[in-house]
């Protein structure tokens, strides 16, 4: 493995005293992915409970037992936990040691060693064989990372016919100019903090990185949302886990009007790795579609 750079180095003291904080006993929410499990509840107008449920589909369509997935960037695995819940065997990686033990010891005290396994690495130099995983997930992670280098990982690593998932914040200039006043900041500072999760070195994906994204993969889908809801917390408790009528409203408006999701905050990208008799095969469609019109 490469020496690690003056970024990730920041990024892996931070999560050394964030890891510090986590509540290993602490009570862990499995009620996204358990929603869609048990076609209870599905929140679609949630980027969050979205990149739960689009696993969970993933998992029952393909009607198997035996699927891996990679949590990106898995922090103390309360994510991974969740996926295991679904049926995966999960892998996860992270920057931090510390995290990685408590993924280990979380995954202990629940009784499902044998479910997931956890390794210390950087996003953009992967210990894992090409084609390894069916699913890649990551949430709020591509931001805190060398996107080229960690997108090439994700396409490496990714079996043909397997589908990446990333839950991420996105750069709106119109939207994050107000945000970035003086007076804005005052009331909601988004400087480095633990309490606020912000490390020092992330910034929200632009333009250019959904370019490069998308140009690595052959079937691209970008789910926009927080447009509205972005004034959620003007409104609503912190960590308030009930439905929010904003999220509806965004989700509502982007369905009718797509053009609006360009105001979007906050995007789930979907990224599909075709096989190459697959690319071949929609190369051809439309030659076979003309035949038999002769």
């Amino acid at each position: 493995m490469e020496m690690l750079t003056a970024r990730q180095i920041r990024e892996k003291d931070y999560y050394r005293q964030f890891a510090q904080n986590f509540n290993i006993n602490q009570h862990i929410d499995f009620s996204p992915v358990e929603g869609p499990l048990l076609e209870k509840e599905r929140r679609p107008w949630n980027s969050y409970w979205r990149t739960y449920e689009l696993p969970v589909d993933y998992f029952r369509d393909q009607k198997k037992s035996d699927l891996n997935l990679l949590d990106f960037g898995c922090g103390p695995g309360d994510n991974a936990l969740r996926f295991s819940r679904v049926g995966y065997h999960v892998t996860g990686f992270d920057i931090c040691e510390e995290n990685i033990k408590t993924c280990n010891e979380l995954f202990s005290i629940n009784s499902c060693e044998e479910k997931g396994s956890f390794v210390v690495s950087p996003a953009e130099e992967l210990p894992f064989q090409d084609n390894s995983f069916d699913v890649v997930v990551g949430i709020d992670i591509l931001h805190h990372v060398d996107i080229p280098r960690a997108m090439e990982e994700v396409r490496r690593t990714l079996k043909d016919d397997g589908v990446a998932i990333f839950r991420e914040p996105i750069e709106v200039p119109v939207f994050d100019k107000l945000r970035n006043t003086r007076l804005v900041r005052f009331f909601f500072p988004n400087t480095p903090s633990l309490e606020n999760h912000i490390t020092p070195d992330e910034r929200k994906l632009n333009a250019q990185d959904l370019r490069l994204i998308t140009s690595l993969f052959p079937e691209v889908k970008i789910e926009r949302s927080l447009i509205f809801s972005r004034f959620d917390k003007l409104f609503r408790k912190h960590g308030d886990k009930t439905p929010s009528f904003l999220e509806r409203i965004d989700h509502l408006i982007c369905r009718v009007i797509p053009m609006i999701g360009h105001f979007g905050g906050a995007a789930v990208i979907i990224l599909k790795k075709k096989s190459l008799l697959s690319i071949i095969a929609i190369a051809l469609s439309p030659i076979q579609s003309l035949l038999l019109l002769l």
